[in-house]
């Protein structure tokens, strides 16, 4: 069985005047994943909180937007899915889907996918921004994920975490 096919994403949003929560789940069959050990980052700071989840590795939420920075990882998957694959699967919570960006971006010498897309979660309107990358048998999924209207108020916070994660 492929990644593709064993790998999902559920993106939950649910709404309020002045933030949203947003969870994403990874597994596979035959239990959870096996998360990456040794992960180095610098926190988002911006007034962004941590949130326990067990769906990701790590999760940040900015109380005042509603913005979610997060990344998963998943060491266990031995079928090697391509990276446009796992874009794919990622992108399937959402409806209306509508790809603004896509480019190849080089991460710890490693090529990576960098996404950006739009569409509805719950008939919501909502962006989501990906940096996904394969390092030494694992994949990593650095996230941002925020209704429309507040998705720009910390998209500067994402490049600066995406620039500082460190995968062994």
């Amino acid at each position: 069985m492929t990644t593709a096919t064993r790998l999902f994403f559920i993106l939950l949003i649910t709404t309020s005047s002045t933030y949203s929560c947003i969870s994403v789940k990874l597994s596979g069959t035959g239990g959870d994943a096996k998360r990456a050990a040794g992960v180095q980052y610098v926190e988002p700071g911006n007034g962004f909180v941590k949130e326990a989840s067990p769906d990701v590795d790590m999760a940040w939420r900015q109380p005042t937007s509603g913005n979610v920075i997060s990344y998963i990882s998943d060491c266990q998957d031995i079928t090697d899915p391509t990276l446009d694959s796992i874009v794919q699967g990622t992108m399937s919570g959402l409806n209306s889907l509508a790809i603004e960006s896509s480019q190849t971006q080089m991460v710890q010498e490693r090529e990576g996918r960098r996404v950006l897309a739009s569409g509805k979660v719950d008939g919501v309107p909502s962006k989501v921004e990906l940096l996904v990358f394969k390092r030494n048998s694992c994949i990593y999924i650095l996230s941002y994920v925020g209704v429309e209207k507040a998705f720009t108020k910390n998209q500067t916070d994402f490049d600066k975490f995406t620039r500082g994660f460190r995968a062994p």
